[in-house]
């Protein structure tokens, strides 16, 4: 009867130390970002060939730097980037379509496309 009491008793300090750490944690859960716009057509008979996207929504407090990528360098690149927005700048003659992805410091992605 004593050794039942005992693992009772570890159970229910275990689950009050849990339920502790539980309420003192920040909630990390991921945040969308939204990209404005989400989506742009940069046609090649069209003399724009540079699109401007800014993070417009889901940026929390020290979220910054954002981090620009795009899926298909021989597309085009993210030529400069700087507090919620970056420049993208296509690449001559070249067609399809171009995913940019944008990540904060705590992982919360947004993603915007360029037609082209």
């Amino acid at each position: 009867m004593k050794a039942l009491f005992s693992v009772s008793v570890a159970g229910l300090v275990a689950a009050v130390l849990v339920a502790s750490l539980q309420v003192g944690c920040e909630d990390t859960g991921t945040v969308a970002l939204t990209v404005t716009p989400d989506y742009v057509n940069i046609s090649s008979t069209s003399s724009n060939t540079m699109q401007t996207f800014t993070v417009t929504d889901g940026l929390r407090d020290l979220s910054l730097p954002l981090t620009w990528q795009v899926s298909d360098p021989s597309l085009g690149s993210i030529a400069g980037a700087g507090g919620n927005s970056a420049s993208y700048v296509r690449t001559s003659n070249t067609h399809g379509d171009n995913a940019i992805t944008v990540r904060d410091q705590y992982g919360a992605e947004g993603v915007a496309t360029v037609h082209q």
